[in-house]
C-alpha cells in the first residue's frame, strides 16, 4: 500500500474518533485505494475529489452512546458540540450535562440524554430523532447544526485497544462503587492519580465515571474532552507505513461504530478542508461546571416510581439565557465571569417598558436573567414614562448623564448601562430627561446572543 493510501486512512480515523471533527474513514475512498477489500466494501465507486472553499463556520453535534450491548444503550450519555470558526482559526468544544432537565412541546420532562431514544420510541426514524435532539440543543444553546456524528462505547473501547492504549494524566483519584455493570448492576471502578497508559475499557470507565467526583457529571465532561484530545495525539503518532495493518483495522472500527449524516466523500472533503486544524486555537467550556454558584443547579425529579438526579438552570425552569451568554464568551470565560461578578456587586436599579410583541414567557425569562445580575426591576407602562413615543428597537434611556463618578471622583462609563446596551443591542438615548437617576430600558425584541 502506498504512503499516500496510508496517510489518507490515518487522517480519516484521527479526525473523526480523535479530534471530534467527523472525518474518519472517508479518506480511504480515493483513486489509489481500490486494491483494499475493506475500502471496496465501504464504497466501491470511484469518485473524483473536489476542492471546496472553507465556510466561515461549521458546527457538528458529537454524541456517544452505550450501544446495543449496554444497559440504556440508546441514551446519548456524551453530548458535545464542535464549532469550527475558520476566519478566527478557532475550534469551540461545548459539553452539555446528560442529566440536564428538558421539556417537550407538551410540557413533559425528561433528561437531555433521553431525548433521542424517546423520539425513536415514538416511532420517529433515526434521522428524525437526531433532529429532535438537535432542535432541543439549539433551544438551549442558540447553536444550529450542520452535521452530527455518534460513536458507541464499544467502538471507543476497540479503538483505544487497537492503538495499544492511550497515555492519560489522571488529575485525582477516583473510587466509584456505582459504575454501571451488566444487567443494571454496579461495579467498583478505581484509579489513582498520575500519568499512566489506559486500555480501552479503563479509558471508557475513566471518561464515564461521575458519582464520586466532586464535580459529578461536569468532571466527567472535562475528562471526556481530555480523552478525545489524547486519542487524537495517539493516532497522529502512527506511522502511515509501519502501522498500516493497525490503520486498516481502525478504519473498520470507524465503519462499524459510526453514525453520521455525512457521506463518505463529504467526510473526505471535510478532512481536506480541516487538515491544518492543528493551527487552530481550541476553546472549551463545560456547561454547569460550577454547581454551587454557576448558571446550573442540582435537583431531583420524579421519574416513574423513583426520584432521579437532574441539573437545571439556576435562574428559572427552561430559561437558557445564562447558558447562551456563557457560550458566546467561550474565548475568555475568566474575563466574562469577572465582569458578571463586578456587575452583581453594583446592584443596579432598572425601569423596563415592555414592547407589545414581547410574550409573557419572554418577559419572565428576561426578568429572571436580569435579576440574577442583581438588577432590581420595575415594570412601567408607556403612559407613566417621559417617552413621547415607543421606539422600534431596544432602547436604553439614560438621561443626560450616562456616566458614574467613582470613589476617586473620576467620571467613568456606567458598567450596568454598558452591559444592558451589549446584551440587548440597545440604542442609547440621552436626550429624554428622566425624573430619577434610574434608566429606562424599552424592550421591543427578545435577547439574542
Amino acid at each position: 500500500m502506498s504512503k499516500r493510501k496510508h496517510t489518507v486512512l490515518l487522517a480519516a480515523i484521527s479526525f473523526l474518533l480523535a479530534s471530534s471533527i467527523v472525518g474518519a474513514g472517508a479518506w480511504a475512498v480515493s483513486n489509489y485505494a481500490q486494491n483494499i477489500p475493506l475500502i471496496q466494501s465501504i464504497n466501491p465507486n470511484k469518485q473524483k475529489e473536489q476542492e471546496q472553499q472553507k465556510p466561515d463556520k461549521e458546527t457538528i453535534l458529537l454524541l456517544g452512546a452505550g450501544g446495543k450491548n449496554h444497559d440504556g444503550g440508546g441514551l446519548t450519555d456524551t453530548i458535545m458540540i464542535a464549532q469550527i470558526l475558520n476566519k478566527e482559526k478557532q475550534i469551540h468544544l461545548i459539553s452539555l450535562p446528560r442529566d440536564m432537565l428538558v421539556f417537550d412541546k407538551k410540557g413533559n420532562y425528561s433528561k437531555l440524554n433521553a431525548v433521542y431514544i424517546d423520539a425513536v420510541a415514538e416511532g420517529k426514524t433515526e434521522e428524525e430523532s437526531i433532529k429532535v435532539l438537535q432542535d432541543k440543543i439549539t433551544e438551549i444553546t442558540g447553536i444550529t447544526f450542520d452535521h452530527y456524528a455518534e460513536v458507541d462505547f464499544e467502538g471507543f473501547v476497540s479503538l483505544v485497544d487497537k492503538l495499544g492504549g492511550i497515555e492519560v494524566d489522571v488529575k485525582e483519584a477516583i473510587d466509584d462503587p456505582y459504575y454501571p455493570g451488566p444487567n443494571y448492576s454496579y461495579q467498583r471502578f478505581t484509579i489513582q492519580p498520575g500519568v499512566q497508559t489506559l486500555n480501552g475499557e479503563t479509558a471508557l470507565k475513566y471518561a464515564r465515571s461521575r458519582y464520586t467526583s466532586k464535580g459529578g457529571d461536569l468532571d466527567r465532561s472535562r475528562r471526556q474532552q481530555q480523552i478525545l484530545s489524547n486519542v487524537k495525539d495517539r493516532i497522529f503518532s502512527l506511522n502511515p507505513i509501519l502501522d498500516a495493518p493497525k490503520i486498516v483495522s481502525l478504519l473498520g472500527i470507524a465503519k462499524d461504530s459510526l453514525k453520521t449524516d455525512l457521506s463518505l466523500m463529504e467526510m473526505k472533503d471535510f478532512y481536506d478542508t480541516y487538515k491544518d486544524s492543528k493551527d487552530y486555537t481550541i476553546n472549551s467550556v463545560v456547561i454547569g461546571q460550577n454547581l454551587l454558584t454557576g448558571n446550573m443547579k442540582e435537583g431531583t425529579r420524579q421519574f416513574g416510581a423513583n426520584r432521579g438526579y437532574i441539573i437545571e438552570p439556576r435562574i428559572g425552569e427552561q430559561n437558557y439565557l445564562e447558558i447562551k451568554e456563557e457560550i458566546i464568551n467561550i474565548n475568555d470565560i475568566t474575563a466574562y465571569q469577572e465582569k458578571i461578578t463586578k456587575l452583581i456587586k453594583v446592584k443596579s436599579q432598572l425601569n423596563i417598558v415592555w414592547g407589545d410583541t414581547i410574550t409573557p414567557i419572554q418577559k419572565k425569562h428576561i426578568q429572571e436573567f436580569l435579576e440574577a445580575r442583581a438588577f432590581t426591576i420595575t415594570a412601567l407602562s408607556s403612559s407613566s414614562t417621559p417617552l413621547s413615543r415607543n421606539p422600534n428597537t431596544n432602547t436604553l434611556y439614560t438621561g443626560n448623564n450616562p456616566y458614574n463618578t467613582n470613589a476617586d471622583n473620576v467620571t467613568e462609563p456606567n458598567i450596568s448601562n454598558e452591559y444592558l446596551q451589549s446584551v440587548f443591542k440597545a440604542d442609547i438615548n440621552t436626550t429624554v430627561s428622566l425624573d430619577t437617576n434610574v434608566p429606562i430600558l424599552y424592550i421591543s425584541s427578545d435577547i439574542v446572543f
